[in-house]
């Protein structure tokens, strides 16, 4: 019932081999900051195994505050070779590669944002100034001019989760990202894929949402897509649920409905092998059914690769009793 999933698909430019997507998880195995040989095979495994375009864990922009964490891998001038050994090895497996391009803003400590975060009575956050706003949008630009000079198929700008990005759509600040986007479709070319990955919820905020109408998303993505957006990517927890009352559109669905534009759907798909071959909201015989809908165009896995690199191989070739199921363990799975 999947078949229509692993056919070749064309979007922003791009030839992908199916509408498979490796969700970005974050690894903590760079050290400094520096993708290794390592990390090249990482996802190398993952495109051997069958998926179309990778996402790559959130990378940081260059900036003093983008995050405390020295093993989370970033870009700029000093990891160019090292990046072109990652993409290199994951496209000559042939898959597309995305690097995810963040900065943890107010998630991290110390932290800034588009807004000042009060804890306990204490400014655990600083509201940046507009210095700091031109800093933060110079460092998201010349990564995206990395990236090129790099080789990768694309950007995915980490606009979701609570992060930097996501404070100023949160906050009123939707202009920001769009003269953001307007700058960098200006330094990239028109023709160079920009996604955006965006949600209703934070972390550590599971049920907070930020489009609480259809009218304010519709608002909102429309201008994002104007201002440069190829593909929305529109991470939700749980893929079957609906955004709005009245409808059974998730949020891809509804992204989709709004916007004509290539669209990426995410939540939990096949993290349980048996739930997923099975009848349920979570299976596979409900995803298939929204994609024939329309809903999307392309379905993230996130979890499952972790444990079973082949896991999309092995839907394809109809070994479900093979794949290797998630379990926490797996998190320490690396390559």
């Amino acid at each position: 019932m999947l078949d229509a999933l692993f056919e070749s698909y064309k979007a922003a430019g791009l030839q992908f081999a199916n509408r498979w997507v490796m969700a970005p998880m974050t690894r903590k195995r760079s050290p400094g900051g520096m993708p290794t040989d390592t990390v090249a095979e990482y996802y190398r495994r993952r495109a051997a195994g069958g998926v179309g375009l990778i996402v790559t864990e959130g990378t940081l922009v260059e900036h003093p505050l983008a995050s405390p964490d020295t093993d989370i891998p970033r870009i700029g001038q000093e990891q160019i070779a090292a990046w072109q050994a990652v993409v290199q090895a994951a496209q000559k497996e042939g898959a597309k590669v995305f690097v995810q391009l963040w900065h943890q803003g107010p998630m991290a400590r110390p932290g800034v944002s588009a807004k000042a975060v009060v804890e306990d009575g204490r400014e655990v956050v600083a509201k940046a100034d507009k210095q700091e706003e031109q800093a933060f949008f110079d460092a998201f630009v010349n990564a995206a001019l990395y990236a090129q000079k790099i080789g990768f198929d694309g950007i995915e700008l980490h606009g979701a989760h609570g992060y930097l990005l996501d404070s100023f759509m949160r906050y009123g600040r939707l202009e920001y990202i769009c003269d953001l986007l307007r700058a960098m479709r200006g330094k990239l070319g028109p023709d160079y894929p920009i996604a955006l990955r965006f949600s209703q919820w934070r972390v550590g905020a599971f049920d907070d949402r930020q489009f609480h109408t259809l009218q304010e998303l519709e608002q909102a993505l429309l201008a994002l897509q104007k201002a440069g957006v190829d593909i929305f990517h529109a991470s939700t927890r749980r893929f079957w649920l609906p955004e709005f009352a009245g409808s059974d559109l998730n949020l891809a669905g509804w992204t989709r409905k709004i916007t004509g534009a290539p669209t990426i759907t995410v939540g939990n798909i096949g993290l349980v092998t048996e739930e997923f071959c099975g009848t349920g909201p979570e299976s596979a015989r409900e995803l298939a059914r929204r994609y024939e809908r329309g809903d999307f165009d392309m379905v993230a896995i996130g979890r499952p690769l972790l444990s079973d690199a082949q896991w999309c191989n092995k839907i394809r070739d109809e070994r479900s009793g093979e794949i290797v199921d998630y379990t926490p363990e797996a998190n320490k799975i690396y390559p």
